[in-house]
């Protein structure tokens, strides 16, 4: 088989891959709608509180109550389900796979896991501080610390998703298809769906209530639609054609 042959055989295998993943993780509403509804509800009760704010009144108004406690508090409860439903998800086809439970978590390799938490840290530490670079160097500096972050984050899903055998130096010596392909399952999501999500709030802004209701409760499962496809993204992003 010629080379060109074989690398357009490898690209469809990875756009089926691609639209599988997205299949799968629209599915998963279906199969455990506990997991999208860890990001849902958290989402929507922030927009209630939003609401009874009065945040929806005018851009103005949105702007002036967007650090509010209430608000922020509430927020904080959203990110936390976000992240959790993106985590649930991916490890729920880890567990279909091994014929266990869906919240299952007796296979995650805790080691891996927290080694892999531990470098996203680090890589994240010189953002803390002002370094006084000029754009270019604080936007070269960025994109290096991101790329050094990626084997992490190759180990860490993987340990979430059960594989207890790799170390760091496996990552960065074998990790780095894995990470391009997690990018290309996940990417395209947060591209399309969030820009979406922000457009939704812009939309509401100043119209009646029913209308804001209206859009805030699509904008939350939205954000549920996210978190399940992302997560799918990861899980199958990772495993490849496995």
């Amino acid at each position: 088989m010629s080379r060109g042959r074989r690398l357009t055989q490898r690209l469809g295998e990875e756009a089926r891959g691609f639209l599988a993943s997205l299949r799968d993780g629209a599915l998963l509403w279906k199969l455990a709608p506990i997991i999208p509804a860890i990001a849902v509800l958290p989402e929507f009760a922030q927009h209630v509180v939003e609401i009874r704010l009065g945040m929806f009144a005018s851009h103005d108004a949105f702007t002036a109550l967007a650090s509010d406690a209430a608000r922020q508090s509430a927020g904080s409860i959203k990110m936390a389900g976000f992240v959790l439903s993106i985590l649930m998800a991916a490890r729920f086809w880890a567990n279909r796979s091994d014929d266990a439970r869906f919240w299952s978590l007796a296979g995650i390799g805790r080691k891996q896991v927290l080694l892999g938490l531990l470098v996203q840290v680090l890589c994240s530490i010189p953002g803390l501080f002002d370094l006084r670079l000029p754009p270019a160097g604080q936007f070269a500096l960025s994109a290096v610390l991101f790329l050094v972050s990626l084997p992490g984050m190759v180990l860490m899903i993987g340990g979430l998703l059960g594989d207890r055998t790799s170390d760091l130096k496996d990552a960065y010596r074998n990790g780095w298809g894995q990470a391009l392909r997690m990018a290309l399952f996940t990417g395209p999501v947060f591209a399309l769906l969030q820009p979406l999500h922000h457009g939704n709030h812009v939309v509401a802004l100043g119209k009646p209530a029913t209308v804001v209701w209206g859009l805030m409760t699509w904008d939350a499962l939205l954000v549920g639609l996210i978190a399940t496809l992302v997560g799918t993204g990861f899980h199958h992003g990772y495993r490849g054609g496995r």
